[in-house]
């Protein structure tokens, strides 16, 4: 028995994007409920450690320069020169002693490792899922091509078909009725705080009774009779683990001036999506995680500048199917409820259907390897 595979499932995610981390987290917690071993490793932690500690400048930089963060998506390269070699040997080597063979990444750079470890184990099979957060291919799973073929590509969206597959399940709660949303409006920019959202929000201000935005530090947070503002704990980094040794959501905080941040969390999604599912609207950049965040709260995305060619991708697919619209076009409407709410009932109405995968669970073939 002591040779028998381990069956632990380990999420490969990364804190370089919130779309392909949070999703780790929400599945680590389903897992969990379940009774199934399960572990998180962010990839950051294999880094160089000059190279993990450039990356908080990394995030401001593209924070403050929308174009740099553009360029970035076009000339990304594979990371290995990024690891350090010490690091890595120590994860592979503890993952063969334990004998682990089930995986789920989230982000294509992880597959260089993936590829190594396959070579460690043989002859024993891995059973690796690729799971794609986006309707076409990231720049993550784009850089690495047909290598990915090597393992189970499992698609959510795709624009290719012009179809839903599978659901990614956030939370059983149901959708809050459109015309009991009070919220407002909802602006981000994903989780580095990137693109035009800062400008959309001045419009809406304008414009909208209420609107909820998420700053991305104190310094952009200027109070607003018709703006609340949200903040992520800026100490929280995602390859560090909190009081209880887990990886977890980024706390929020929501600023009321001239009071103390009070960040808070929660153990089975985000505690931004408490926000969105009492929304009329998401307005952001074309993020994979945002469009499961739409389906699942039945909230319609309102699409800024998109940060790469997969979000613009993520864009047209989403508009196509009638669960959003270009930001410019809701504008022509003077940012009216008109343009929202027939695409709140889309989403209703495509929640209702029954899809070829269902909803995803890591847990499907879990005791079945």
């Amino acid at each position: 028995m002591i040779d028998s595979p381990n069956r632990m499932i380990t999420l490969l995610c990364s804190g370089n994007s919130m779309g392909v981390y949070i999703p780790a987290i929400q599945i680590q917690y389903q897992c969990r409920r379940q009774g199934v071993p399960v572990e998180v490793c962010v990839l950051e932690n294999v880094y160089l450690d000059q190279v993990r500690s450039k990356i908080p400048a990394t995030r401001s930089a593209f924070h403050n320069h929308f174009q740099l963060a553009k360029k970035s998506a076009q000339f990304a390269r594979d990371i290995s020169s990024a690891l350090d070699s010490m690091k890595t040997e120590r994860l592979l080597n503890a993952w063969k002693q334990e004998r682990r063979i089930r995986f789920v990444a989230f982000t294509g750079f992880w597959i260089p490792l993936l590829e190594a470890y396959r070579e460690m184990m043989d002859p024993t099979p891995l059973d690796v899922e690729l799971l794609r957060m986006d309707a076409g291919d990231s720049v993550s799973y784009d850089l690495y091509g047909e290598r990915c073929n090597a393992f189970k590509n499992v698609r959510f969206f795709s624009a290719e078909h012009n179809c839903i597959l599978r659901e990614f399940p956030i939370t059983d709660l149901p959708p809050v009725p459109f015309k009991q949303r009070e919220t407002g409006i909802v602006v981000h920019g994903g989780g580095w705080g990137i693109g035009n959202y800062r400008e959309a929000m001045t419009q809406l201000a304008a414009s909208r009774d209420r609107v909820a935005v998420l700053a991305f530090s104190p310094e952009e947070i200027n109070p607003h009779k018709k703006i609340t503002h949200y903040m992520h704990d800026p100490q929280w980094q995602p390859w560090l683990t909190n009081e209880d040794g887990q990886h977890s959501f980024p706390p929020l905080a929501v600023v009321e001036p001239g009071e103390d941040l009070s960040y808070y969390n929660r153990n089975h999604y985000p505690p931004l999506f408490d926000v969105i599912r009492n929304a009329k609207a998401i307005v952001s950049k074309p993020g994979g995680y945002s469009l499961f965040e739409s389906f699942a709260a039945a909230t319609p995305i309102v699409f800024l500048e998109p940060f790469a060619k997969h979000e613009a991708v993520n864009a047209s697919f989403w508009i196509g199917q009638g669960f959003g619209i270009w930001f410019e076009r809701w504008a022509e409407d003077n940012f009216s409820d008109r343009s929202l709410e027939p695409l709140y009932r889309n989403l209703l109405f495509a929640k209702e259907i029954e899809f070829p995968g269902g909803r995803y669970y890591a847990t499907e073939n879990y005791g079945k390897v």
